[in-house]
């Protein structure tokens, strides 16, 4: 069998090469009598020392010459390279021959610089923004030297490490080809991740453990393949929450009062108003979705070692004063006490905001004075209005949502955001009188307290548990 297998396996390994998959081929041959020794294991554990490369990613045969089929094997082989005689062991690596373990030790040791793509020790890390243990493997790593002397076997290099790191949440892409081309189980694909050049640490625990000792005894030498892959995860679970959320800080009394104020001087002055009051929404959209980008990217850019602790206790402590609030407000509302509501714009900016609505719809250059007027409303309510959108915000940064999910998940926020104000000025605009959609509100606005208070409790829940 093994005969048959000296002569099918370069085919096979040709073949498999044509597939792109890049492998040794490694035949050793050798002669023990000895029942409790194990030559093969032992070869591989200097195959792995001299060379660098992990024998259990090479296709390799191994070749007793003391029994009838190790010596018909050897003898084919003699007789396939026109070798007239051989030292034992003898190891063929793609095609070469190396003889004698001094032959290991020097000429293969010096040959396998070349298999791996150099002599710079490569580090693959993959990590995630706002992650404690990321910031602890970052931290191992900037402890490693800038370059280093590498022994294996009698050769003795200097390699300098080289670091590659790749944001998972900006390029998953590249995350899911290093766990697919390593065969990682999904339920590890976790960050902090390195990968070497045949070898993969994942978690930080590994990491801690092995990155050094691995690095010093070179199987960080050589190179790193990236290669490519499509895969855009917790795209629906992202943007349904955002959807929620949005919908449901639309409904504050602080930005539908705006809308209602302003639609009613619209429908007062009878002039274009429909299309100053798409002009007013779409700018709201705009600098809403402008201050979520602005955010999400400085929020991107923090330090990672403290953006997760602190990103935690400020959600904590925001959110439950928050809620808090709008636990008081729905108790209020409830008794019909709106004007002992607590969590709404403070009355000195309502009224300047008022007082902009009137002067600017009173302009004749109505539309831009329109679209002017919705980024100042939109800057001004965020602060009564922006509560979950900030929450929502910390979230994406926290459990890391590729770039792809953070904008779609924006955009699903803001649309939400807007729909209630949207369906509110069509109500209007349909004839429905602005006493009557006041009236409607204030009905539901304990209904509307309650749902912020435990979007804001299931987000600081959320954030300790995951």
């Amino acid at each position: 069998m093994k005969r048959v297998l000296t002569w099918i396996l370069p085919f096979l390994l040709l073949a498999m090469a044509a597939m792109g998959e890049e492998t040794h081929t490694v035949e050793y041959y050798y002669e023990n009598y000895c029942e409790s020794c194990d030559p093969e294991k032992d070869f591989a554990q200097d195959f792995s020392s001299f060379t660098g490369v992990n024998m259990e990613n090479c296709h390799f045969v191994g070749y007793n010459t003391v029994t009838e089929e190790g010596q018909q094997a050897l003898q084919a082989k003699m007789q396939a390279l026109e070798l007239e005689q051989v030292s034992l062991p003898m190891a063929i690596v793609d095609g070469k021959v190396y003889q004698g373990t001094n032959a290991f030790r020097g000429e293969m040791a010096r040959d396998a610089l070349s298999w791996g793509g150099g002599t710079n020790s490569t580090i693959v890390y993959l990590y995630t923004p706002a992650c404690e243990s990321c910031a602890e493997a970052e931290a191992l790593i900037e402890a490693l030297p800038e370059s280093l002397q590498v022994t294996r076997g009698d050769v003795t290099f200097l390699s300098r490490v080289d670091v590659t790191r790749i944001d998972a949440t900006q390029h998953p892409d590249l995350a899911q080809a290093l766990f697919d081309q390593r065969g990682i189980p999904s339920e590890q694909r976790v960050t902090p991740a390195i990968f070497l050049t045949d070898k993969e640490l994942i978690g930080i625990d590994r990491i801690e453990r092995y990155l050094a000792r691995y690095v010093e005894i070179g199987w960080a030498v050589g190179s790193v393949s990236i290669g490519d892959s499509t895969a855009n995860t917790n795209a629906p679970a992202g943007i349904a929450s955002a959807l929620a959320a949005g919908l449901v800080a639309g409904l504050n009394g602080c930005a539908l009062s705006m809308l209602l104020m302003f639609v009613s001087l619209l429908l007062e002055s009878r002039r274009h108003a429909v299309p100053c009051a798409v002009v007013f929404l779409a700018s709201k959209l705009a600098c809403y979705l402008l201050i979520g980008f602005a955010l999400t990217s400085l929020l991107q850019r923090l330090n990672p070692t403290w953006l997760l602790p602190a990103a935690r206790w400020l959600l904590t402590i925001l959110g439950g004063a928050l809620a808090a609030l709008n636990l008081w407000d729905a108790l209020r509302a409830s008794k019909g006490d709106l004007g002992g509501m607590k969590n709404q714009l403070p009355q000195g900016l309502r009224k300047r905001l008022h007082t902009a609505i009137r002067v600017l719809t009173g302009k004749k250059i109505l539309l831009p004075a329109c679209a002017l007027l919705g980024i100042l409303v939109a800057a001004g309510e965020f602060l009564c209005a922006g509560q979950l959108y900030l929450a929502n915000l910390l979230q994406s940064v926290r459990y890391g949502q590729d770039r792809f999910v953070q904008s779609l998940s924006l955009i699903a926020y803001c649309v939400a955001f807007l729909a209630p104000s949207c369906i509110l000025a069509a109500l209007m605009f349909a004839g429905r009188s602005a006493n009557a959609v006041a009236d409607f509100m204030a009905r539901h606005i304990a209904l509307v307290k309650l749902l912020t208070a435990a979007m804001m409790l299931a987000l600081i829940l959320l954030s300790w548990i995951l």
